[in-house]
């Protein structure tokens, strides 16, 4: 048994060749890229606040030009502290997330030497940071290192009743100042400076004036270098596309590249899965297990998963490697089709899970013989999601929306991410929400909106691919039974006016598109047999998609033109048969 989870991650990078290599980030002065070969020498050097990242999470792809622009506020600041980012989809980083307990993406440590470090939450605002990075040089008591205390000759001294507005003042200054700054606190209420010669040269209240000062006299000024952009990270209104007018068909290497990426990295980057994370994992796996039909051989390492669990009452991240380990649905190298973003940190893993909920919903439906007044996978879902998918706004988000279908007992949010969220832990009003499903039928249309919504709020993000814009799913163009006349019109005034409100239709739609009978196998290795049982399943609707109808047509057509090829080859066969027959003219 493979004791280590980087033998078999690293299965995963071969088969994903260059992925690794698109990182959001370029060490351009200001930001530093860190990895586990240089990570310890630079955070021991100095102060430094690392963002640890995935370039496949969203949230993280969304933060870039706002990161960038934070740091811009600070970029004076880089003589006492610098700022760092480490991939953490870098598999040579993989010690570096253990080491530190990184479970959620993006996260936030700051690093002084010789104490632990400072989780640091996600920044938006520009005076917000600098405080925070203030206060923490200060209350982490680096602050006579790295604002020059009284034994210094010389020294400029500012003096004042708040330590972390000096902290800031002397942070702004200090590297374009002509003589050295330290600091002083007091009990005055005015902000003081003493010059070298012991000669209280400011005095003022008002902290403006006194930058005003402080620029006038002791600032040698010099031209700010530009930030450099992210590589690959281009404005999205740029290069748009047009969304395609036909359905990409439904890839099983899509379902199980994502399959093997969450369960290796966000179900295996956690140190202990215990609780309620793993009641939830339990539930995931169970209709998992119950409802994705990937094969024999991959649905024989689910349910291995699913019966090695069910009686734990707490999994440590070795003995959640060591189960993942050696299975077919984390050694295959699999690659996504579809998914596969035009650059390699768009699209992939989220969209391949996005598929495989859908496609679980259809199967259950499929498989449905009498209504059920249940909705489990979409309750597993919110149960899930919110706590392994290491996109942590991301897991947010998806509570939220979710928040109808879980139990009374249940809370909205997990208490396991350490990350404050965009927005107020409120339970949302659930007239704000879609309805909850109570039937299988019901889970196969909720969950296709849910998927448009996220698409909506997702629009025009830097995490969306130009080549596959987000649009409402299917579109008119992918299935115009879908659409009312008044549905496509509106749809017309704005891309996200409208979803498709013929629901027999839809519904057929969804099942026809996702139904396992539909999936393109390339790729993946996959018995006949397994292939020839899915056929079998009939849909269990009073109704055709377009393609149904297309193929009956085709189908028609070609037996029809099979049926006259054969009229005439009996017609020609009988009449050279009467010609072998006739007598011939005998001669007077």
């Amino acid at each position: 048994m493979v004791q280590s989870l980087l033998p078999v991650f690293l299965c995963i990078v071969i088969s994903n060749a260059g992925v690794y290599a698109a990182s959001l980030y370029k060490s351009d002065g200001q930001i530093m890229v860190l990895t586990s070969k240089n990570f310890s020498d630079f955070v021991q050097a100095q102060p430094t606040l690392v963002q640890f990242y995935l370039h496949s999470c969203g949230a993280c792809q969304n933060y870039v030009p706002i990161f960038k622009r934070i740091i811009k506020s600070v970029a004076g600041w880089q003589w006492a502290f610098r700022t760092a980012v480490v991939d953490c989809a870098d598999p040579l980083n993989e010690k570096l997330i253990e080491e530190h307990n990184i479970s959620s993406f993006p996260t936030f440590l700051f690093f002084l030497k010789g104490t632990a470090p400072v989780r640091v939450n996600k920044m938006f605002d520009e005076d917000a940071f600098r405080k925070k990075i203030a206060g923490i040089l200060v209350e982490e008591q680096q602050h006579n290192r790295l604002i020059p205390g009284q034994e210094i000759p010389d020294a400029v001294t500012i003096s004042g009743p708040d330590a972390r507005i000096i902290a800031m003042i002397i942070l702004d200054f200090q590297m374009n100042s002509s003589v050295i700054l330290r600091s002083q606190i007091s009990e005055d209420s005015q902000f003081r400076l003493v010059d070298r010669t012991g000669k209280v040269a400011f005095t003022s209240s008002d902290e403006d004036a006194f930058r005003h000062f402080l620029t006038k006299n002791y600032v040698t000024v010099h031209k700010e270098q530009p930030l450099q952009d992210s590589p690959g990270l281009s404005n999205p209104a740029e290069n748009q596309t047009s969304p395609v007018a036909y359905s990409m068909p439904v890839y099983a290497a899509d379902i199980i590249a994502s399959l093997q990426y969450l369960l290796v990295r966000d179900v295996g980057i956690k140190a202990t899965i215990k609780g309620s994370d793993l009641d939830a994992l339990k539930e995931f796996m169970a209709v998992v297990s119950k409802y994705l039909n990937l094969g024999r051989r991959y649905n024989e390492d689910v349910a291995y998963l699913r019966k090695h669990i069910e009686g734990m009452s707490e999994i440590t991240r070795k003995e959640w490697h060591e189960l993942v380990a050696g299975l077919n649905i984390s050694t295959d190298q699999v690659q996504h089709i579809a998914c596969r973003g035009s650059k390699p940190y768009l699209r992939g893993y989220p969209c391949g899970l996005w598929i495989m909920f859908h496609s679980m919903s259809v199967n259950r439906f499929l498989q449905s013989k009498k209504p059920e007044p249940k909705a489990p996978i979409a309750h597993a879902l919110n149960r899930f999601v919110p706590r392994f998918f290491s996109c942590s706004y991301c897991a947010y988000h998806f509570a939220r929306l979710t928040s109808n279908v879980r139990l009374s007992h249940e809370d909205v949010y997990p208490d396991s991410l350490n990350e404050e969220p965009p927005f107020p832990l409120v339970v949302p009003d659930p007239s704000s929400l879609p309805a909850a499903p109570k039937s299988s039928r019901d889970e196969v249309l909720w969950l296709n909106t849910v998927h448009n919504l996220v698409n909506k709020r997702l629009s025009g993000n830097p995490s969306e691919d130009p080549a596959a814009p987000k649009v409402v799913f299917p579109s008119p163009e992918q299935c115009r039974a879908c659409w009312s006349p008044a549905a496509q019109a509106k749809l017309k005034r704005d891309k996200f006016s409208a979803t498709p409100d013929k629901t027999d239709e839809l519904l057929a739609y969804l099942v026809h598109h996702y139904r396992p009978s539909s999936w393109r196998w390339d790729g993946i290795s996959v018995s006949f047999e397994d292939v020839s049982q899915w056929k079998l399943v009939q849909q269990p609707i009073d109704a055709f998609s377009t393609s149904d109808m297309v193929l009956v047509g085709v189908i028609s057509v070609c037996c029809a033109a099979a049926l006259v090829v054969l009229f005439a080859l009996i017609c020609c066969r009988w009449r050279f048969s009467k010609r072998e027959h006739t007598p011939l003219p005998t001669s007077a």
